[in-house]
């Protein structure tokens, strides 16, 4: 009987054995760890997908309606091209006309002529009209080059609303770099001020520090907490600041690929504003002035005379072909000369609104070059005090090193109180901040000026980009 009794245990045994071997391997430690007095551990967080700067600008030319605004733009410019350029072909239509009663037909131009009354009868007449422009003193030429050039205009809009979303790709993923960075200080600086804590507590229990220090090291551990949640939240920021450049709507998580931080030597600065002349913004307003320019010029023509030829053919035809009625085919030819002389002043005002468009797109073209030179400028000056500024956080950084070291020998000898520690961990905290800011503000700085200069290609962030 106790044999039976120890082969169901050992039964029961083996299909709990193998019960466990079913369960998936990939349940989480949370759903495993759900027992009966027991807490279940906390799940650990995935991160975002990996993310490079090359990738996320490509992810911006395909997608950002920007981009796609100016690309409908330009086929709407081509479009409107071809409609002025259909001047130079014949106009043909298809009419047809019926009429009963004494009114009667003109067959050579298919218009009900009521006046050439006769018996009551029904006719009918259809055909085609021709009207081809012969000569209008260039208006067509002129017209067809003013709309030409603001194709070209959208063209370079394109490549200037390129240029503006390729920088506010590379600021927000260098911003995003930034706050990542000051996360990972904060982090740090969590794990110190939490050793330090461990030791001033240990010290307190054995009576050999005051309550004093240890509820001072605990502010400042607080602090640092506080501080790494503010962190967080600018990084998540950043984040949506970058989905949005890019023109998508993507995970709030991302792994962000590393960039370089070195400082390089600048191109002098009048090299840099003589480069800003090439930028897209410039060559789209010379060609919106092109094309105004254009049009005033066949504004003007509309003074002259325009030489029209006109033929016409087809088939007339009466209900009753007992009246007698010639009936048949026909065709007309003629030529139009026609000389405005009075269009009430639609022509004059219309000379004064091209006029004052091409005045106005003057103006623009100096202003985009005025406010290039001083995007220039101040980016350049900018990058140059950024890169001072990094030498001097970077000395700042060592000095606050050497001090934190310092102070933590002068703690364990007795020499000082925790309060000095704790002000020297916090010196170099803020000093590796504004060195981590310098940084990735330096290279912002620099992707704006390479925006200003019109894609200088000696500060580019990275020479395979473009």
């Amino acid at each position: 009987m106790r044999y039976h009794i120890l082969s169901g245990v050992g039964l029961i045994s083996a299909c709990l054995f193998l019960f466990c071997l079913s369960i998936p391997m990939n349940l989480s430690l949370a759903q495993m760890s759900k027992s009966p007095g027991k807490e279940p551990l906390k799940e650990t967080l995935v991160q975002g997908r990996f993310l490079g700067l090359k990738e996320a600008l490509e992810i911006a030319m395909q997608q950002h309606p920007a981009l796609q605004v100016a690309n409908s733009n330009l086929k709407a410019a081509q479009a409107r091209t071809e409609q002025i350029r259909s001047l130079y072909y014949p106009q043909v239509y298809a009419d047809m006309a019926a009429a009963a009663g004494v009114g009667g037909i003109n067959p050579r131009f298919v218009t009900p002529a009521g006046a050439m009354l006769r018996q009551n009868l029904s006719q009918y007449t259809g055909g085609v009209i021709a009207n081809q422009r012969l000569y209008d003193f260039g208006f067509t030429k002129e017209l067809v080059e003013s709309s030409d050039k603001a194709a070209v205009a959208q063209e370079q809009d394109i490549s200037a609303r390129r240029a503006l979303v390729e920088l506010n790709v590379q600021r927000t993923f260098l911003a995003s770099l930034k706050h990542r960075r000051l996360v990972q200080i904060a982090e740090d600086t969590i794990r110190v001020r939490g050793a330090i804590k461990s030791q001033v507590e240990a010290l307190y229990r054995q009576q050999l520090k005051s309550k004093l220090d240890l509820d001072f090291v605990q502010v400042e551990l607080t602090n640092a907490e506080s501080l790494l949640v503010k962190a967080r939240n600018n990084l998540k920021a950043g984040f949506a600041d970058l989905n949005r450049a890019m023109g998508v709507e993507g995970s709030d998580d991302y792994v962000l690929e590393d960039i370089p931080t070195e400082v390089r030597p600048l191109p002098s600065l009048d090299s840099l504003i003589e480069s800003s002349r090439s930028h897209p913004e410039q060559k789209k307003a010379q060609e919106q002035l092109r094309s105004a320019e254009a049009k005033v010029r066949a504004t003007k023509k509309q003074y002259l005379p325009t030489v029209n030829a006109i033929a016409s053919a087809g088939d007339y035809e009466t209900f009753d072909t007992s009246r007698g009625e010639r009936t048949g085919g026909w065709w007309a030819a003629s030529a139009v000369l026609s000389f405005p002389l009075f269009t009430g002043f639609l022509i004059e005002n219309q000379v004064h609104e091209a006029r004052a468009q091409q005045t106005a797109a003057d103006a623009t073209t100096a202003d985009i070059q005025q406010v290039l030179t001083q995007q220039v400028t101040t980016s350049y000056l900018n990058v140059l005090s950024l890169a001072q500024q990094i030498k001097l956080n970077e000395e700042l950084v060592k000095t606050a090193t050497e001090s934190l070291q310092l102070a933590r020998e002068r703690y364990k000898l007795g020499l000082s109180s925790v309060v000095e520690v704790t002000q020297s961990e916090v010196g170099l905290t803020a000093a590796q901040t504004k060195l981590a800011e310098a940084l990735y503000d330096y290279k912002i700085a620099e992707a704006t000026l390479v925006y200003a200069a019109g894609g200088n290609t000696q500060l580019q962030i990275d020479p395979t980009i473009r």
